[in-house]
């Protein structure tokens, strides 16, 4: 199955995709994603368990992690790793495929033969937050292939889909394994720390937005001072806590606008901005338009 016009996360209390709520049973799940469908162009910082491809059918986008920022293009695919914390932008329409899935779907339990040897030297590789497949090469096409392949079997289910859907799946991860074989064998600097120190914090912006907060208590999420919680915040996203903090009111804010009938100052004291002309003046930053021009 396929499911259509996903608007917004379903991020549990620890800011984590909750992507089993909507697989049927089945480990595997697969959206087909409208740009125009989330509130300003873009999709918050989030992560999740499970490994995730994309396959742009349409148009192009941004995808950001704490190490990279990727341009993924048409007929392009991205390989997101395990417990990645990404955030999506997109600078124009683009539709795309979504495939996530628990690891365990392909290669057994934990610790298993097939897991031990081909999945967890990536799963737990700090080296590759991100891949970028290209159909620039045999391998890549190959790659491609295989998700179509997949893409056909979701959008059909024929008598026993799900087998075909693992065994595509395998060959692709077996042809990944090759291609970042390379990569594996060095580790990078990125801190897990930092990863952990994010999530706490992102889950209490997402959670506590609404309410007057600031520094001291985003910082306090995590166990650290202020001032390490700017130094984390940048390492990690390149953005100074408050900022983010301003920013994902705004995007609460927009999609208040134009999914319910509340007033404008309403919305604004329900996102935490202090008064009507701040939320303004900030909404017209980081959009281009008034929250009532937004709205119509």
């Amino acid at each position: 199955m396929i499911i259509y016009s996903k608007q917004q996360l379903k991020l549990g209390d620890d800011s984590e995709e909750l992507l089993s709520e909507d697989s049927g049973g089945l480990p595997f799940v697969c959206h087909y994603d409208e740009s125009r469908l989330f509130t300003g162009q873009h999709i918050p910082w989030h992560w999740h368990e499970w490994i995730e491809l994309n396959f742009l059918e349409e148009g192009s986008y941004t995808i950001r992690t704490p190490e990279q920022t990727m341009e993924v293009g048409q007929g392009e695919a991205v390989f997101i790793n395990s417990n990645v914390i990404h955030c999506y932008d997109f600078p124009q329409e683009v539709n795309y495929y979504s495939y996530t899935c628990d690891s365990r779907f392909l290669a057994g339990e934990y610790g298993s033969y097939l897991d031990t040897k081909y999945f967890a030297p990536i799963l737990r590789s700090k080296n590759l937050p991100l891949v970028h497949i290209r159909p620039d090469s045999a391998r890549g096409i190959r790659m491609i292939g295989y998700l179509l392949e997949i893409t056909d079997a979701l959008r059909d289910e024929p008598h026993g889909y799900e087998f075909v859907v693992r065994d595509r799946m395998s060959r692709f991860f077996m042809l990944l394994h090759e291609e970042v074989e390379g990569i594996l064998k060095s580790e990078g600097a990125t801190s897990e720390r930092d990863m952990e120190r994010m999530k706490q914090m992102l889950q209490f912006v997402y959670g506590h937005y609404m309410e007057q907060i600031g520094l001291p208590e985003i910082a306090a999420a995590a166990g650290i001072s202020p001032r390490e919680c700017t130094r984390c915040f940048k390492r990690s996203i390149d953005k100074p806590p408050i900022r983010f903090l301003i920013e994902y009111r705004a995007q609460m804010a927009a999609m208040k606008l134009t999914r319910t009938n509340e007033s404008i100052s309403g919305i604004a004291e329900e996102c935490g901005f202090l008064s009507d002309s701040y939320f303004g003046k900030v909404f017209k930053e980081i959009y281009g338009c008034t929250p009532r021009e937004y709205r119509k």
